[in-house]
């Protein structure tokens, strides 16, 4: 029992950060969509990506990088509420799943925290290390109905937006952009079939 209870926490959660895993994020998300649907309230979900954590691992190496991960990691779960989901997703990317928002607007405190701590100096290796965030969010229920892929999508996208308007700040996915880029795709993608 307990190496199948080891064998389960290997399989869930990240083995550096202790966070869950994108399987155990997948879950949480879908729980947490479908208690927002049953309750009529908003989930935001928030891509975060480090800015200036490859420079950490290239000057100072991958043990100082690693132990740096950690500390951000834990700094970012204790700011965020209890039935929050904070997932490692992958190298320096994290994934925020926030809960029970009355609206979209209700999120910006957490967003805020998030950015903050992830932008504190961290006393690593006899110096002060310091990296910051881009965060992308979208939000749940839109007008149409998403996977959870659409929805990891729209975030990392608009997490993209958020290093392109100069990094250590969150931008908010905006759908009605979406569909007009994408329509402006498919409009020149039928124009070339017709030429």
């Amino acid at each position: 029992k307990k190496h199948q209870a080891e064998l389960e926490h290997i399989a869930h959660f990240d083995a550096l950060t202790a966070l869950p895993n994108r399987l155990l994020l997948d879950d949480r998300l879908e729980q947490a969509l479908t208690q927002a649907t049953r309750r009529g309230n908003t989930v935001a979900i928030a891509y975060l990506d480090l800015d200036g954590f490859k420079t950490v691992n290239d000057r100072h190496g991958h043990a100082v990088g690693d132990t740096l991960l950690v500390a951000l990691a834990t700094r970012m779960h204790e700011v965020l509420r209890h039935g929050d989901t904070l997932a490692r997703i992958g190298g320096d990317e994290f994934v925020a799943v926030l809960i029970d928002l009355e609206d979209a607007a209700a999120a910006e405190p957490l967003l805020q925290r998030m950015l903050r701590v992830a932008g504190e100096e961290f006393p690593l290796a006899g110096q002060c290390l310091q990296v910051s965030a881009s965060i992308g969010v979208t939000y749940f229920p839109q007008g149409r109905a998403l996977s959870l892929d659409q929805l990891l999508r729209q975030a990392d996208q608009a997490m993209y937006e958020a290093k392109l308007l100069g990094k250590n700040r969150y931008h908010l996915f905006d759908a009605a952009q979406d569909r007009a880029v994408r329509g402006r795709h498919e409009s020149l993608e039928r124009i070339r079939k017709a030429l």
